[in-house]
């Protein structure tokens, strides 16, 4: 990290690996795989952010959360990462669409942080769902008598004379 992040990250934590902050971080990355540490440098790495990152923040890292504007990206998206499909199932979709938008952001800010917490935590994300194959139909439109016998039969039911109907309501 002090080679990625130089004075910054050595100023903020040290540069004695065996005392004070290191020993915090060897504590607070235990149980992450080597080969996330390796997903956590890279997205440090990729970060636009010229900071380092706290333990938390680099714990999310090596766990490939991503921020919370790629979540509200992902949810409008038609292919959805686990972890957004995680947010999602903590939301009630009805009232995510019917709120205003600070609403439902907040709602989303919510969900995100439970389910970024539960990863955290070390809940496996859902196995992502299979998806429904749907009958593919080609549109066919009504032949002229369809159309008529349907107008007839909705006319009938509403007790409207099908021909003054058609006049207008001025006939």
């Amino acid at each position: 990290m002090a080679e990625i992040y130089g004075h910054r990250w050595t100023s903020a934590y040290g540069d004695n690996p065996n005392e004070g902050a290191a020993q915090t971080w060897a504590k607070g990355l235990g149980g992450i795989h080597p080969r996330q540490l390796a997903d956590g440098l890279r997205n440090c790495l990729a970060s636009a952010d010229p900071w380092p990152p706290t333990l938390p923040e680099f714990r999310a890292m090596c766990l490939c959360i991503p921020t919370l504007a790629a979540v509200k990206l992902g949810i409008r998206a038609t292919e959805h990462s686990q972890f957004t499909r995680a947010v999602w199932a903590n939301i009630d979709p009805y009232r995510y669409r019917q709120s205003s938008a600070e609403v439902s952001d907040r709602m989303l800010r919510d969900a995100y942080d439970l389910t970024r917490e539960q990863v955290m935590r070390g809940q496996p994300l859902p196995e992502p769902s299979l998806a429904i194959e749907q009958e593919k139909r080609e549109f066919k439109p009504a032949s002229p008598d369809v159309v008529a016998a349907a107008k007839a039969a909705i006319a009938e039911t509403l007790g409207v004379d099908r021909k003054s109907a058609a006049a207008g309501p001025d006939a």
